[in-house]
């Protein structure tokens, strides 16, 4: 095809089209990207993730405590029959709370200790790779 305005005389329309034009980059040009930082590193990721499963056993943790502290008031205030048994004149249901509670907390503690210690472990085993 020969671009040659002779050869083909212009029509109105073509009057009003503008002339193409190519516009190229020099062929020496190099396009240089500056090296962009990744948004996140590894670290970062399981540092994140460390976080999250800590918060995920701690409300763990806290539900489960809360639940048993719930449920067994709910015992104890459902069943009557518990407040005729005293002890130096304690209610016994004030006993259990009182008393009862504290080991299934430091049990619950020490199995919280466990398990973050756990996350931590396997943290550090995988940034050490």
């Amino acid at each position: 095809m020969n671009n040659d305005p002779q050869e083909h005389p212009p029509g109105r329309l073509a009057q009003q089209r503008p002339l193409r034009v190519r516009v190229q980059a020099p062929q020496d040009a190099s396009l240089t990207v500056a090296a962009a930082r990744p948004e996140h590193t590894a670290q970062e990721f399981y540092i994140r993730q460390l976080i999250r499963s800590q918060f995920r056993l701690a409300v763990a943790v806290a539900s489960g405590l809360l639940a048993m502290l719930v449920g067994i008031s709910a015992l104890l205030a459902l069943s009557p029959a518990v407040y005729e048994f005293t002890m130096w004149g304690i209610p016994l249901p004030w006993w259990i709370l009182g008393l009862g509670m504290y080991p299934l907390i430091i049990i619950a503690g020490i199995l919280y200790n466990r398990a973050a210690a756990r996350n931590e472990e396997r943290y550090r085993s995988i940034s050490r790779d």
